[in-house]
């Protein structure tokens, strides 16, 4: 009876080990280059992090931070990194340097998918696309 139950239980945890989801610890942000100019001041009111499916790196955490960029009220977002005691939040709310990456299109005069690099306090940068444009 305790063999069977052995079995079962095994069996039982067998196939999710089989397909577990890769974690990449380790990986930083990246640290701003010598020489690069930050020109773009950025406000940053709040910030969220939450989970999002990510095809280049199968899973991922997402931070969205609300933030005011050009006297716009936007939405920020980008990937955070993991580390082996919890996720890092590296942008929290205050005043950041950005500069500014690219600007795939304009839609209708509003700023959707720019891309940014924000100056953290540590030197890392911070690449986020705005997703969202608020009143």
């Amino acid at each position: 009876m305790k063999k069977c139950i052995g079995v079962l239980l095994f069996l039982a945890v067998l196939p999710p080990s089989l397909h577990p989801q890769k974690t990449r610890f380790g990986q930083g942000l990246p640290y701003a280059k010598p020489g690069v100019d930050y020109p773009v001041k950025i406000h940053v009111s709040g910030v969220r992090v939450r989970s999002e499916w990510d095809q280049a790196q199968e899973s991922g955490r997402v931070l969205t931070a609300e933030a005011t960029l050009e006297g716009k009220k936007v939405e920020l977002t980008g990937a955070t990194q993991l580390n082996r005691d919890f996720y890092r939040v590296p942008v929290l709310p205050g005043d950041y340097q950005a500069r500014f990456l690219k600007n795939p299109h304009e839609v209708n005069g509003t700023p959707f998918y720019r891309e940014y690099e924000l100056l953290l306090p540590d030197r890392t940068v911070w690449r986020c696309t705005v997703t969202g444009v608020f009143e």
